[in-house]
């Protein structure tokens, strides 16, 4: 499906008691329930979901959009503030892009339909900078002047120029208090619950990913319990795995799939490749996984309405093995002898002296030691080694303090909260959980992301989550009955850390034949460096792997740009800036034969 770029000017004041318009509504509305009885009888007139937010943001303004729960995204006109405004839900996952010039607003679900109005050849460096560091940058694009709405924002564009506001935040504190642990566990099951079961209300059957892991297991296990009960409309459930030679998961897919009953399907990384070179051409430097074009392919062949991950559960959920900065807590109260102890189960869990643990917890105790980010950040790509970076691009591009590309309201949280709070903005704001485009027309979801379920977790104390050795704790307790038994021992998951290497090492060899790199020609990257860790990289030695994917794909990326605008092309393609032909090159690329057993991969290893 091709996604239509829609305008509007600023508007005139409000005429008539016209004063909010629906101008766009995409998405899902989970409590429409509730919006509609804090309306009591003015809810009347609001027929569709759409309408309904818009009459919550014309009674309540930017509040008003944080009372809706879903994923979704929508623009409005607001004519008492002469000012289009634009949102997309707390999580990112309904993407919504905007180019503001003059008079005029443009904005598409489809950052890909944005090209054909604007120019695409007028990188911004500054999302450039965020790319090669920290994996993106907050509200840009690759492209000059197009924006991304960034989560649990609104955005309003006026004749004075755009302006974000801020219309929810995390919670900052322990907020939740129960006299009994169970109690903790009944919220956690019946938020769970909500969580799924409002993404299995389409009469249609639904696909979920299923790793083996306890995220996407508790998913599966779940959602195929609430469809055998009759209790959602869903009339069926379609699991798809991604498996690989010799993968410690796939004994775990298998008590799931048994457990469960169900119709699976396996996609293998070793027929179809992570990434290829003729792949990583779209809108975005990320390259287009055939593994992912396989999983929607699965899942549309299923008469699949939805499509729902585990992302974020190990984030949320409580997945740390180190999560020492919880005796933050009792050294604050001056409970020395209680924070002494804790810092020992720490050290013996997570493996680091006791006495760092306890150093780092008492300057995270005090006001001002407290407040340095350094001591939250669980990685530091710049610190690790050798980039490749230019230092004059990161001074030019204002990024030379990777980290700082965040907002710091996470800082606000106690200290205990703040490394769950951070990663949290990081995934948000690197809109990590965005559908793809290759999902479109699936109501693409994660159900860990769920807002109520967020904010609980999120509100219960640290150590009810996790504690030292029981990552996890609270989940464990509370779904462990859902699942096989045989997962309920599972203490860690497979990684595909081999596969990756195996998809990259090709696109290295052949960069070290180019004679020509574009990201050394535009002043980005040291040649000598990378030359030095693409060598490395081929012989499998240490090269700071994951950031060099990205110059990889970043590079590869340009390469196609640059041949889709080469002068063979003929000038409709020019004047389309490469969007056109991009069409055609997607075209070409599903008539291969090999795309071909790609999009009848429901024929794969199919597991009955």
């Amino acid at each position: 499906m091709r996604h239509n770029v829609q305008r509007a000017r600023l508007p005139a004041p409000a005429v008539s008691g016209l004063r909010c318009e629906l101008l766009m509504w995409h998405g899902r509305l989970d409590n429409r329930g509730d919006l509609v009885r804090q309306f009591g009888d003015s809810a009347a007139g609001a027929s569709g979901d759409g309408a309904l937010v818009a009459a919550a943001y014309e009674r309540w303004g930017d509040a008003g959009l944080g009372r809706v729960i879903g994923d979704w995204s929508v623009v409005l006109c607001d004519r008492r503030r002469r000012a289009i405004v634009l949102a997309s839900d707390f999580s990112g996952v309904r993407p919504l892009y905007y180019h503001h010039r003059g008079q005029e607003v443009l904005w598409s679900r489809s950052l890909d339909a944005m090209l054909v109005h604007v120019d695409a050849n007028a990188l911004d460096e500054q999302y450039v900078a965020g790319y090669l560091t920290v994996g993106g940058y907050p509200g840009r694009t690759p492209y000059a002047g197009v924006h991304a709405v960034m989560p649990g924002y609104a955005v309003r564009v006026t004749g004075d120029g755009a302006a974000l506001s801020a219309y929810w935040r995390p919670p900052m504190s322990d907020g939740i208090r129960c006299h009994d642990e169970r109690e903790y566990e009944e919220q956690f099951r019946a938020l769970f619950r909500d969580a799924v079961s409002s993404r299995l209300q389409a009469r249609a059957p639904v696909a979920a990913e299923l790793s083996g892991g306890l995220d996407s297991s508790s998913i599966v296990c779940l959602a195929a319990d609430l469809i055998r009960r009759g209790d959602v409309a869903a009339s069926g459930l379609t699991a798809i795995s991604y498996v690989h030679r010799g993968s410690r998961d796939v004994p775990f897919i298998g008590k799931v799939e048994e457990h469960c009953g169900l119709r699976s399907v396996r996609l293998s990384v070793d027929d179809i490749p992570l990434f290829a070179e003729p792949d990583i051409l779209g809108a975005l430097p990320h390259g287009r996984s055939r593994l992912q074009q396989s999983a929607a392919a699965v899942a549309r062949h299923a008469g699949a309405s939805a499509f729902l991950t585990g992302q974020a559960g190990d984030q949320l959920t409580g997945n740390w093995l180190d999560d020492s900065l919880q005796v933050t807590r009792p050294l604050r109260r001056g409970r020395l002898l209680q924070a002494s102890r804790d810092a020992l189960a720490w050290s013996r869990a997570a493996g680091v002296p006791a006495m760092w643990i306890l150093s780092r917890a008492a300057r995270a105790a005090l006001p001002y030691l407290g407040r340095a980010a350094s001591l939250y950040q669980t990685e530091d790509v710049t610190a690790q080694g050798d980039t490749s970076l230019r230092a004059s691009f990161l001074q030019r591009a204002g990024v030379s303090q990777p980290d700082a590309v965040f907002s710091n309201e996470w800082m606000a949280a106690r200290p205990w909260r703040r490394p769950h709070v951070r990663a949290l903005t990081v995934m948000r704001e690197l809109r990590l959980l965005e559908a793809p485009e290759t999902m479109d027309g699936l109501d693409y979801g994660h159900p860990f992301m769920h807002r109520p379920l967020v904010e609980f977790l999120l509100s219960v104390p640290a150590e009810v989550a996790c504690r030292p050795g029981e990552p996890r704790r609270l989940m464990r307790r509370a779904l462990s009955a859902t699942w096989p038994a045989t997962l309920r021992g599972r203490r860690s998951k497979g990684l595909f850390g081999s596969s990756y290497l195996k998809a990259f090492r090709p696109l290295a060899a052949k960069l070290l034949q180019a004679r020509r790199w574009l990201v050394v020609e535009r002043g980005w990257i040291d040649r000598a460096s990378l030359t030095s860790r693409l060598e490395r990289l081929t012989r499998g030695l240490a090269c700071q792997q994951h950031q060099l994917r990205q110059i990889l794909l970043l590079e590869y990326w340009l390469c196609n740009r640059e041949s889709c605008n080469s002068p063979s092309h003929t000038a409709s393609s020019r004047n389309t800036n490469w969007k056109g032909d991009h069409h055609e090159h997607s075209r070409r690329l599903h008539d291969q034969p090999d795309k071909r057993r790609c999009v009848r991969a429901a024929g794969i290893g199919v597991h009955r």
